[in-house]
């Protein structure tokens, strides 16, 4: 059930008034109010003098939009709000709409929800407040000036909720540009904190890239170090070992299998021509012997006889004189041979002292080893000395330069022929 009543507009105070009246008499401590200009409604205890919204007890203006107060199954309340009054059949300006309403099923009860003498109670409330209102207002539609009293009075309350809905609007917008102007500020501090904090955050990662590479320099020359000191390592063990081999050469100094038989064909070949030219020499000596001792021998029998051996003995010992020049040039190069070893230990030792002292001055000096320094300490290394080549000679040579001297060339004269040598010839002949 919903009664709805035209009650005359009445102020702040005069609405709470009633409504605090209305709840006592419904079984209620609160009433809801809605003024113009706040987004929600708040609560209005009866009994709470101390609230922030007490100032709305003692207000004088009309800026109450919507008024209630409720039980579970009564609503009594006024709706100021032009949405709801959009379509009414009174005059909103002069008028308001007090709607009692009863709900007799709320909750499924079937018990009455208001008491009759609470019924009555608030229907005479509402009538000694706004009776004496609706009498007077009929009077002063009656009285012109009293109706333009009204409406002056009305108008003034139109103009200063306007100029409160204005304040409001104004408060809102400095409210507003504040709250911009703080977010603005809150704003820049904050990027000027994060620009500082990154501007920190790039120094120390600046700082920590130069540490590490630092590190890394300090790494890298660790690891050149080591490489240094693994090659002197491996340089040191080359050398050792390679003094051991020539050691064990030393000790086994002597012509290989394959070389020693290449030899024995001219050891045969001497052999046996020795043997061949020893016979004829035996024959042709034999033959000298009895040609002298016959009575009726020639001069020239006689001559030929002792030249034959003659020549058989100059062939033995031409071939026995090769033979040992040839054993003793043999010798030679295998005493040459072992000189040169101990020649190469003793540059491979020295080279190694040389590389080492270069070492030494780098790592020391921080620069190379100076170039005529370095010419000094290893000057004449792995040189072999000029070979004399009279060393060589026979004792043939040596005979047949002191007797021909510088004489270009030299004639012999044998039985039966002339033989004419040059020193090209000779020399080749001592050879």
């Amino acid at each position: 059930m919903k009664s709805t009543k035209f009650v005359s507009k009445k102020n702040d105070a005069e609405l709470v008034s009633f409504f605090s009246g209305v709840a006592r008499l419904i079984g209620t401590d609160t009433i809801s109010v809605h003024t113009a200009g706040q987004e929600r409604a708040f609560t209005l205890s009866l009994d709470d003098e101390t609230s922030e919204h007490n100032w709305i007890r003692n207000s004088r203006l009309q800026s109450i939009t919507v008024i209630s107060t409720t039980i579970s199954r009564v609503h009594v309340f006024i709706d100021r709000r032009p949405e709801q009054n959009s379509e009414a059949k009174f005059d909103p300006s002069l008028f308001d709409a007090l709607i009692f309403s009863i709900n007799p099923n709320h909750g499924g009860s079937p018990s009455p929800p208001l008491s009759l003498d609470a019924s009555n109670a608030v229907n005479q409330l509402i009538e000694e407040v706004f009776g004496q209102d609706v009498n007077a207002a009929s009077a002063a539609f009656k009285d012109p000036k009293s109706f333009q009293t009204v409406l002056r009075s009305h108008q003034n309350i139109i103009e200063r909720l306007q100029k409160m809905t204005l304040d409001v609007g104004e408060e809102a917008s400095r409210a507003r540009r504040e709250l911009d102007a703080e977010y603005l500020e809150l704003r820049k501090q904050l990027e000027e904190q994060t620009a500082a904090e990154r501007l920190e955050a790039q120094k120390a990662n600046d700082a920590e890239r130069t540490l590490l590479a630092q590190k890394a320099d300090e790494v890298a020359e660790r690891v050149r170090a080591l490489d240094d000191r693994n090659n002197t390592h491996v340089r040191r063990e080359l050398h050792e070992k390679l003094k051991a081999r020539l050691a064990d050469r030393f000790k086994k100094l002597d012509l290989t299998p394959e070389t020693k038989r290449a030899r024995w064909p001219i050891h045969v070949g001497v052999a046996a021509s020795a043997a061949i030219l020893g016979f004829l020499i035996y024959f042709f000596t034999s033959e000298a012997l009895a040609v002298t001792g016959l009575a009726d021998s020639t001069a020239a029998e006689r001559i030929l006889a002792i030249a034959k051996s003659a020549t058989a003995s100059i062939g033995f010992l031409g071939v026995i004189s090769w033979y040992l020049r040839w054993m003793n040039r043999w010798f030679e190069r295998l005493a040459d041979s072992e000189f040169h070893l101990k020649q190469f230990e003793l540059d491979i030792t020295r080279a190694q002292w040389v590389v080492e002292t270069a070492f030494e001055w780098k790592m020391s000096q921080q620069s190379p080893i100076p170039d005529q320094l370095l010419e000094n300490i290893s000057r004449n290394l792995f040189v072999t000395a000029d070979k004399d080549d009279t060393a060589d000679m026979h004792p043939a040579d040596y005979l047949a330069s002191a007797l021909i001297g510088k004489a270009s060339n030299v004639k012999l004269a044998v039985p039966g022929a002339e033989i004419e040598l040059g020193p090209k010839a000779l020399k080749g002949a001592g050879g």
